[in-house]
């Protein structure tokens, strides 16, 4: 997404920022780095989606984009910066419709 620049301050709404995804949690700003490792278009709450797995070291965290079609450059391989307010969904966390970057 371009002209756009991650958070920096250190707490948002009030609350910590996560930027690993071992620290991340529900309800919880989320501003993390890491390499895109799985992507599908598949049903996400009963809604076809472009649902994408990324990996920072920490951890794994999926980010789902509305819409069944794949998101230009969101592909297997590419390091990116993501942000968005934490959701859960069954035992895991998801990012939807995150800002995003892509890092060189």
């Amino acid at each position: 997404m371009t002209g756009w620049e991650p958070t920096t301050g250190d707490c948002w709404g009030g609350r910590p920022i996560a930027r690993r995804i071992a620290d991340c949690a529900p309800r919880r700003r989320v501003v993390v780095t890491g390499t895109i490792v799985r992507t599908e278009v598949a049903p996400w709450r009963g809604v076809r989606s472009y649902i994408c797995q990324v990996e920072d070291g920490t951890g794994r965290l999926t980010i789902v984009f509305g819409g069944p079609r794949p998101v230009p450059g969101i592909v297997e391989g590419a390091q990116c910066t993501v942000e968005a307010t934490a959701l859960s969904d069954g035992g895991g966390l998801v990012l939807w419709n995150p800002f995003y970057r892509f890092e060189h």
